[in-house]
């Protein structure tokens, strides 16, 4: 029940931060236009990316090794934290010397300013990156979904006051999103100084070698996931006008408010599986992910159907041009979210290896294909791609799945009738609990 319960409540952290998100996208697209979306875009990749990147994978670590044991928890605050400091001072020096060589080319329209913001949001957005996996794994999933969303939660509140008085600009939305990176910090910290009774000077060493040597394994794989999945971007700041990255922009966005899913399910079993404290086993694995490909299935074909309307009416006009590289991003989407489920559940086993064998696969794939169907077809050539390359994802990790639990490719895609069954008795008792409890507050009431 507390898999359900989890998972239910990162589906409503999904859906608050697809709503937070849909508002700040909304007012920066109306504001800036395709153009200056697409800088602001480019400006919040660039950590985004960077973070990941050097992270050493250590994040997956910290949720595999708290997950069983929890006072593991106590080593990885303070690890996290010196591991961030010294590995985001080298992000921020590498960041300022290639500005300096690409100033007067690809990255002309990146302002001074707005360079400091982008090496201010490294550091917090790496600390995040580690202490997010530190809630992960001791399974406080509500604390989880609620940090998770207070940067959508500032940005969306920030860039629409900021719009009211007239004042939003590229440089001050990006600021906004920055600043969203430092109140999540802000945020966690009370729960890790409780950890580490507000010792964060204390670090294990054993620890940090022992996360170092699983996020190895792990390491390579993020890295590789990262380049299929924004590599794409970057591709077409290089090739393509800003306004072609804002409209691509847009059409990424609305492809994976769709996909979210997967990742709501992944949040909540990844934890449940390694911890190996439940009842719940492996065996669950098929259920999980020929349910999230059939609801992201269905959320794929819902948002083909109002796309277009969805698209006029929020974005206006100028974003039409979103429309059909978005089209050709969903059968990607729906398969990303399969193969996020399978992925969980290999790093759960302890084979994080499997991941680098799929991803380095995939990147070659996604290199091959960005560089020759971008210069050729633009936007609706990077989406090709990217559907391409996340169903040779899935291809390979139920390869790799089917190699550790022998599980034919029919149990993972075909929803059952007793899906159906259990899936309708679920709603029946969460009506009838919600009902129960109605009645219950109009009761204490009269």
């Amino acid at each position: 029940m507390s898999f359900i319960r989890n998972s239910f409540l990162t589906l409503l952290g999904t859906i608050g931060r697809v709503v937070f998100s849909m508002v700040s996208q909304i007012v920066i697209s109306r504001v800036l236009g395709p153009v200056g979306k697409g800088l602001y875009t480019f400006l919040v990749q660039i950590p985004t990316v960077l973070v990941p990147l050097c992270s050493l994978g250590l994040n997956y670590a910290n949720t595999y090794y708290i997950a069983k044991d929890p006072e593991d928890g106590k080593k990885a605050v303070g690890s996290s934290l010196a591991m961030a400091i010294i590995l985001s001072t080298v992000m921020v020096v590498g960041v300022g010397v290639s500005y300096h060589f690409l100033k007067d080319g690809y990255m002309q329209a990146v302002t001074p300013l707005q360079l400091r913001l982008i090496l201010l949001a490294i550091p917090f957005g790496l600390l995040n990156l580690y202490w997010l996996s530190v809630l992960w794994g001791m399974d406080s999933i509500g604390k989880y979904n609620l940090a998770l969303m207070i940067q959508f939660i500032v940005l969306s509140l920030g860039v629409a006051v900021a719009a009211a008085f007239h004042r939003l600009t590229v440089t001050t939305g990006f600021g906004i999103w920055v600043a969203g990176n430092i109140l999540t910090t802000l945020y966690m910290l009370p729960d890790m100084a409780k950890i580490v009774r507000w010792r964060f000077h204390t670090f294990s060493t054993s620890y940090i070698r022992q996360t170092l040597s699983y996020g190895a394994k792990s390491y390579l794989a993020n890295v590789m996931m990262v380049i299929n999945y924004r590599l794409d971007l970057f591709i077409i700041t290089g090739f393509l006008p800003l306004s072609q990255v804002g409209l691509y922009a847009t059409a990424v966005t609305l492809a994976e408010m769709v996909g979210y899913l997967g990742n709501a399910v992944n949040t909540a079993l990844i934890p449940k599986l390694a911890s190996g404290k439940d009842s719940l086993t492996f065996s669950l694995t098929p259920k999980v992910t020929r349910l999230t490909l059939m609801l992201t299935f269905l959320a794929a074909l819902g948002m083909a159907l109002i796309a277009y309307p969805l698209i006029l009416l929020f974005f206006g006009a100028r974003f039409s041009g979103a429309y059909y590289p978005l089209l050709l991003l969903l059968p990607g989407i729906v398969a990303l979210s399969g193969s996020v489920v399978l992925s969980g559940d290999l790093m759960a086993r302890g084979k994080p290896i499997y991941s680098s064998y799929s991803s380095g696969i995939t990147v070659v794939l996604t290199l091959i294909l960005d560089f020759t169907l971008i210069p050729l077809w633009g936007i609706i050539g990077a989406s090709i791609a990217s559907s391409l390359v996340y169903l040779s994802l899935f291809a390979l990790n139920y390869a790799f799945y089917r190699r550790e639990s022998g599980e034919r490719l029919i149990t993972v895609l075909i929803f059952t009738r007793e899906d159906i069954r259990e899936m309708t008795s679920f709603i029946k008792q969460a009506s009838n609990k919600w009902v129960s409890r109605g009645r219950k507050g109009q009761d204490e009431d009269d």
